[in-house]
C-alpha cells in the first residue's frame, strides 16, 4: 500500500505518524542535550566532591614558591659558580655558601674543602688553599641567575683566610650585603654596597671570641659573644647601616636569649624584661616579663579583632601553672589565659602551646586567645611553620617508635589531614600552592636533596637524587652540582595541572 492510500484509509494513524515524524528531529536533539546536561552536572558534582583542598590565601611570610607538581625536567637558567667565584680552584675543592634570599637576591661565597676524599684531589685542594689570594663574594638574582656583581673581599681584608666559611646576609633595608669571615688573627664583619659590591665599612673582633648572628629582622642584627668561661653571654644589637657603632650591648639573665622585634629587642635582666629601642639603644620597661617568647616571623603580621598589633606571644610561669598572653609593643596583654604549656610556636592559623610533657598541642586563636582545638600526639614533636604555605595547616614532625612522621593538622579543628613517613634528618623547607617540599638528608653524604609531597593528602610526588646540593633560593629550586654549576629547576608541564 502506497503512503497516500494508507493515509486515506487510516486518517488517525496518519495524523499520529505525521506528528511523530515532524517532531522527531527536535525531540531527539532535546533528548541529547538533556542527557549532556545531566552528564555534565554529574561530572561537575563528582569533580567538586574529589577536588583537592589547597589553600588560596596569601603565602605565609610573603614568600611565593614555585609549585612544581612534577619532577623538574628543565633548567630555567644556568650559572657556573665555580668559574665566577673561584676560577683558579680545582672544581671539586669548593663548597658554596649562600645567604637566605631577600627580595629575590642571594649572596654567595666559597670555602675550600681540604677533606676532598680522593688521593689526587686532597693534595690539590691543600695546594690551592695555601696559595689562594682571592675571596670572592657574588650577588645573584634568584629568578634569572644574573650575577649583579662580584667583589674580592681580599682586596679590602688582605689576610682573609681561604678556609673560612663566609656567612653572608642580604639587607636591602640598609642597602648592604653583610659578610662575616675570618682572617689569620681576627673575625671580620664587612658591609658591601648592595648596588656595586664595594666595601662600605668593616669591623674586626677577636678570632677566639667571634661574633655570631643570632637573629635578624630588616636592618637589625642580634649578635652574641660567648666563649670566656664564667663571663656569661653578651649580646649586641647592631644596625646594618652602622656596624662599628652597636645600638646596644649588654648581658642577659642566665639561660635567656633576647628576642628580636621589628623595632628592637626584648632583653631579660634581673628577672625583668626591657625593650631596647632599635634606633637609640634606650631601654624602657616592658610591661610583661615572659619566661618563654615566640615572635611572629618577618612578613607575618598578627592583629587582633580591634586592630591592635601583636609583637610577641609569651608564657609566664607561676608555681601552680602559667599564663600565656599576646603582647603589644608596650608589653601589655592583648589577651591572656591560663596554661600548663612550656613551649610556644606561631603558625598561620594558631599559636601552638605545647603541653603534657611535650606530647600535646593546643591551638589558640592568635586574635583573641580562644582555644580552637587540642590534640595529644602521643610522642614528642617539632612544629614546622612553612614559608610559602597558603593554607591553615599546622605541620608537626612526630618522633615515634619505628620512625618519624610528618602530620598535617587542620588549623580549624586539629584533625589530621594526612600523615607521611619522613627521614630522621628531614626538614620542611617551603610550600607552593599545592606542593610541600622537604629537605632530605640520609646522613651518608654531604649533599642534600628535596622531596615533594601533595599538600592535599601527603602522597609523594617526586624527589631528587644528586651528588650535589638542591636548595631553595627564595621561592626557586636550585641544584648546585659537584662541579659548582648552579641550575634553576623548572617543570615544563602545562600551567595549572594538578596531578
Amino acid at each position: 500500500m502506497s503512503h497516500p492510500e494508507r493515509a486515506r484509509d487510516h486518517p488517525e494513524e496518519a495524523r499520529v505518524a505525521g506528528r511523530w515524524h515532524r517532531a522527531s528531529p527536535a525531540r531527539r536533539l532535546a533528548s541529547v542535550l538533556g542527557a549532556l546536561v545531566v552528564a555534565t552536572a554529574l561530572v561537575a558534582a563528582g569533580a567538586v566532591s574529589v577536588a583537592p583542598d589547597y589553600g588560596d590565601g596569601r603565602p605565609w611570610t610573603g614568600l611565593s614558591v614555585d609549585d612544581l607538581r612534577r619532577a623538574p625536567d628543565a633548567t630555567g637558567w644556568t650559572l657556573d659558580l665555580a668559574a665566577t667565584l673561584a676560577p683558579d680552584a680545582p672544581r671539586r675543592c669548593l663548597n658554596f655558601w649562600t645567604s637566605p634570599a631577600v627580595d629575590g637576591l642571594v649572596a654567595v661565597g666559597t670555602s675550600v674543602d681540604l677533606d676532598f676524599g680522593d688521593a689526587l684531589g686532597s693534595p690539590a685542594c691543600r695546594s690551592y688553599a695555601s696559595e689562594a689570594t682571592t675571596s670572592l663574594i657574588g650577588l645573584v638574582e634568584t629568578a634569572t641567575g644574573t650575577v649583579r656583581w662580584v667583589h674580592d673581599l681580599a682586596r679590602d681584608v688582605p689576610d682573609t683566610d681561604a678556609l673560612s666559611i663566609p656567612a653572608t646576609q642580604v639587607v636591602p633595608a640598609a642597602g648592604r650585603v653583610l659578610v662575616q669571615t675570618q682572617t689569620t688573627g681576627a673575625t671580620v664583619l664587612a658591609a658591601l654596597d648592595l648596588r656595586d659590591g664595594s666595601l662600605v665599612e668593616s669591623t674586626r673582633g677577636r678570632r677566639d671570641l667571634p661574633s655570631v648572628s643570632v637573629d635578624s629582622r630588616g636592618p637589625l642584627q642580634l649578635r652574641t659573644f660567648s666563649g670566656i668561661a664564667g663571663s656569661g653571654d653578651r649580646y649586641q644589637l647592631v644596625e646594618a647601616s652602622r656596624l662599628d657603632d652597636p645600638v646596644w650591648e649588654g648581658g642577659v639573665d642566665s639561660g635567656s636569649t633576647p628576642a628580636l622585634l621589628d623595632a628592637g629587642a626584648l632583653v631579660s635582666q634581673g628577672g625583668e624584661t626591657v625593650l631596647v629601642d632599635g634606633t637609640t639603644g634606650d631601654e624602657r620597661p616592658f610591661a610583661a616579663s615572659p619566661d618563654v617568647i615566640a615572635v611572629p616571623p618577618v612578613g607575618a603580621v598578627v592583629t587582633t579583632d580591634d586592630g591592635r598589633r601583636v609583637v610577641a606571644f609569651g608564657i609566664e610561669f607561676t608555681r601552680a601553672n602559667g599564663t600565656v598572653s599576646a603582647l603589644d609593643e608596650r608589653g601589655d596583654a592583648v589577651w591572656s589565659r591560663p596554661t600548663s604549656g612550656r613551649r610556644l610556636a606561631v603558625t598561620p592559623s594558631c599559636v601552638i602551646v605545647v603541653t603534657r610533657g611535650d606530647t600535646a598541642a593546643e591551638c589558640l586563636d592568635p586574635r583573641h586567645g580562644d582555644v580552637r582545638w587540642s590534640t595529644d600526639l602521643g610522642a614528642p614533636f617539632a612544629i614546622e611553620a612553612v614559608p610559602g604555605q597558603r593554607g591553615d595547616e599546622v605541620f608537626v614532625i612526630v618522633q615515634r617508635e619505628g620512625g618519624s612522621r610528618l602530620l598535617a593538622l587542620d588549623g580549624g579543628d586539629g584533625h589530621t589531614r594526612f600523615s607521611s613517613a619522613v627521614g630522621l634528618l628531614d626538614d620542611l623547607s617551603a610550600a607552593g600552592r599545592s606542593v610541600l617540599y622537604l629537605q632530605t638528608d640520609d646522613g651518608r653524604s654531604s649533599g642534600r636533596d628535596v622531596a615533594a609531597l601533595d599538600l592535599a593528602d601527603g602522597r609523594p610526588l617526586w624527589s631528587t637524587s644528586t651528588s650535589g646540593t638542591v636548595v631553595f633560593w627564595g621561592g626557586h629550586l636550585v641544584r648546585i652540582d659537584e662541579r659548582g654549576v648552579a641550575r634553576r629547576l623548572v617543570d615544563t608541564a602545562r600551567v595549572g595541572a594538578t596531578s
